[in-house]
């Protein structure tokens, strides 16, 4: 990287969620906003039981296993070299007709947890932010996205940023038209290990060169020199970044009893709920538009 580097970050320290503060995080000029106790343990425990014996892999994924309930674009994305070169004319139409299968997840989740977590979240983001419209992505009738996918990284994940105007190139999704991307990690379980890095570089069409075209990751050379936050969430956390900058998730331990219930190879999942948010260009007339999708 470039010896010139200056960090694009104001400071590192554990930020807050405000109006102000998720701006910034829009922008990239703060690593995270940790928001803690965003969620009771009472309501985030019913959730990891009801949620975690139905975890399955996703559908297409390179490299470490993921696990979800609910449904991902990034499941329909060209994830390698290989994916590109050998896509699927219907990937879109197959991305839809799995959001069709889970539309009604989230009211079937309430009628057992008590709480729609999922509303809440979005509620608080429309709170912030009264003079935008904060809606799920869609494409016209019956193509609305899937936004609160629960799922579970305990294996890890590559060095990688979500940038969808370069992830999902291959088709004309209309989350390829976000100027600005974050994301939002609502914590359900507590877990040992399986922190997240977020690494001080943002894609530019330079990352490229540090691409690993057999998977959605980056060679660790892109981020050396650059500054790092570390975010350690407990149960209950809500914690917020901007996924066009590098980061990676590493491994969870082994929990000391083996005979914990509901443990995955030794491990407890490492449950949230997550959704991307991007920023739309605005259009002459309208409001902003944040829009939603997992």
């Amino acid at each position: 990287m470039s010896t010139d580097y200056v960090s694009q970050w104001k400071d590192i320290m554990e930020t807050s969620l405000t109006r102000q503060s998720f701006l910034e995080i829009l922008d990239g000029k703060i690593p995270y906003i940790l928001e803690s106790q965003f969620l009771h343990r009472d309501v985030a425990k019913k959730l990891e039981d009801v949620l975690a014996p139905q975890l399955i892999p996703y559908l297409h994924a390179t490299g470490p296993t993921l696990l979800k309930v609910g449904v991902a674009q990034f499941e329909f994305q060209a994830l390698s070299e290989a994916d590109v070169q050998n896509r699927p004319d219907n990937a879109k139409e197959r991305y839809f007709i799995e959001v069709q299968k889970n539309k009604h997840l989230h009211d079937h989740i309430t009628t057992i947890s008590g709480q729609n977590v999922w509303q809440t979240v979005v509620d608080k983001l429309r709170s912030l932010f009264p003079e935008w419209d904060v809606v799920v992505a869609d494409e016209g009738p019956g193509k609305e996205y899937f936004s609160g996918i629960f799922r579970s990284i305990n294996d890890s994940t590559p060095i990688h940023c979500d940038w969808s105007p370069y992830d999902s190139r291959t088709e004309d999704w209309v989350i390829n038209q976000v100027t600005k991307q974050a994301v939002f990690n609502l914590y359900l379980a507590p877990f040992a290990g399986g922190r997240t890095e977020i690494h001080d570089v943002q894609w530019t069409p330079d990352a490229l060169k540090f691409r690993d075209t057999e998977s959605y990751g980056y060679s660790s050379a892109i981020v050396e020199g650059r500054e790092t936050a570390t975010i350690e969430p407990k149960v209950g956390d809500l914690c917020l970044f901007n996924t066009r900058n590098m980061h990676q998730v590493f491994p969870v331990e082994k929990e000391e009893d083996p005979n914990m219930e509901g443990l995955i190879n030794g491990k407890r999942a490492r449950l949230t709920l997550s959704s991307f948010i991007g920023l739309l260009p605005q259009r002459e007339g309208e409001k902003p538009r944040l829009i939603l999708w997992s």
